[in-house]
């Protein structure tokens, strides 16, 4: 198959060329057009997906450690979340046209504004080209589409666990409460409570990610109540 030596539109934008092209396709390929297949096995996208978390986490915690020798732990740690979370990668995504190439459902590339897909499939595309090309090359593409958000602004994000927690504190004088509901597919689902009337729930990939998402849920409720 000839043609899949050249090099794609996505790998001239992300400045690198699979050794492997069908690394490549899984990554870009996501479990919706097995599902319309009736296909019941495990997408491979969804296994490059838990890769890519990992690497990217271990990738943006060297690149800040390195960069901002002077700041503290507390500097460091909100500043990989803000760089990590779903709506960062999703803006990552979006800067490579990453939805123009990707495999989606029946072959219609729309995705929802709200879904994990793009972000997804930014971490499925991280996890392959380190299998392809291994940690030196995948920490270049990274540094490569992640430096520009390497701002104050962006790095010094409050994580909505800390603005519902002074939100509740400042309104009712109570700390907002989590609580672990169950295993889900593709994560964790939590429960988050100020008081006994106000509540609401978040899934994620680890139970940090699922109390992130409950808290911004809440806080988006309440915000709205209040305007």
């Amino acid at each position: 198959m000839p043609a899949l030596k050249k090099t794609t539109p996505l790998e001239k934008t992300i400045e690198y060329t699979f050794k492997k092209k069908e690394l490549l396709h899984q990554a870009i390929t996501h479990s919706s057009c097995f599902n319309e297949k009736k296909d019941i096995r495990q997408s491979d996208n969804e296994k490059l997906e838990y890769l890519g978390d990992a690497i990217l986490n271990t990738i943006i915690a060297i690149l800040l450690y390195k960069k901002y020798r002077d700041k503290d732990e507390g500097f460091l740690s909100n500043a990989r979340s803000c760089l990590v979370k779903r709506e960062t990668l999703t803006e990552v995504a979006k800067t490579i046209d990453l939805q123009k190439h990707m495999s989606y459902g029946n072959g219609d590339q729309y995705v929802p504004e709200e879904s994990k897909v793009l972000s997804n499939m930014m971490e499925a595309l991280i996890g392959a080209i380190y299998l392809d090309g291994g940690m030196r090359k995948v920490m270049k593409v990274i540094k490569q589409l992640f430096s520009p958000l390497f701002t104050d602004e962006k790095l010094t994000e409050k994580n909505p666990k800390n603005i519902l927690q002074e939100y509740s504190q400042k309104r009712w004088g109570i700390l907002p409460r989590y609580k672990f509901t169950r295993k889900i597919q593709d994560g964790f689902a939590v429960l988050v409570y100020i008081g006994k009337d106000r509540k609401a729930k978040g899934t994620g990939k680890s139970k940090k990610e699922a109390e992130q998402n409950a808290a911004r849920e809440l806080l988006c409720r309440l915000t709205q109540i209040d305007k």
